[in-house]
């Protein structure tokens, strides 16, 4: 499992993630919430070990993310997609997978398995464009592909829906699934409350940097209600104001 023990990183204005403590189990799908600043992208870093935790730790299947020359080959099996573009935008599509599959798994050619990846979200069609050239659904379908390219155990995904249309959204549930069927860690965020409460085992809101609620879907009646009931009072204000 991923265990934070007692988790911190504060930055300046005492912003950031505060004593976090929580185990993410295989097999689970946990969906992270919050508003914006809340931490989830903060939590996500340190997670993944691009940052280091102010206090306390976090390990993968016993191994810490501070112990930099093993965890730099742990970080081969975890498929991290973070909220920005993060390709290079001079590569086309295509050179950014195979730099990927080189520098994941050592090999010179795409899998099989990528290959399937292209079809199944249909990237062929701009596989020759330069990153940089790409429509924003296009940027986040090739940066899923390269996400997911070698042997992933875990997954981590920030603002996956960002920029996907319908059809989009529909296969990336279904490849998360996929994944919790091979016993995957699978933690993402999302602003869009319906993805969430129809998919997600599990919820975790953040609020100013600290888990305030940490419950089964099934036992969630109605995650906007969850949601709105941890705003400051006036911040959900109705509309029209009178």
């Amino acid at each position: 499992m991923i265990r934070c023990e007692n988790l911190s990183k504060l930055f300046r204005d005492d912003c950031g993630i505060k004593n976090i403590s929580m185990d993410f189990s295989p097999g689970i799908i946990y969906g992270i919430i919050g508003h914006n600043g809340a931490g989830k992208t903060t939590l996500f870093n340190c997670i993944q070990g691009l940052a280091a935790a102010t206090t306390g730790s976090v390990s993968h299947f016993g191994l810490r993310t501070s112990d930099d020359k093993n965890f730099a080959e742990r970080r081969r099996k975890i498929a991290f997609l973070p909220a920005e573009d993060y390709l290079y935008p001079k590569l086309t599509c295509m050179e950014n997978i195979e730099l990927a599959t080189i520098l994941k798994t050592g090999r010179n050619k795409i899998t099989d398995e990528t290959k399937d990846l292209i079809q199944y979200l249909d990237v062929e069609p701009y596989l020759h464009k330069q990153f940089r050239d790409c429509s924003s659904g296009m940027k986040k379908k090739a940066q899923i592909v390269v996400s997911l390219i070698g042997d992933i155990d875990t997954i981590i995904w920030d603002e996956p829906n960002n920029g996907l249309d319908v059809i989009s959204n529909i296969k990336i549930k279904k490849l998360l699934l996929h994944y919790k069927s091979k016993n995957a860690i699978i933690l993402f965020s999302s602003h869009v409350i319906e993805f969430l409460e129809n998919f997600a085992d599990r919820c975790v809101l953040l609020r100013d940097g600290e888990i305030v609620e940490d419950k089964a879907a099934r036992d969630i009646d109605s995650l906007e209600s969850l949601f709105l009931g941890h705003l400051p009072r006036g911040e959900a204000a109705d509309w029209p104001a009178r």
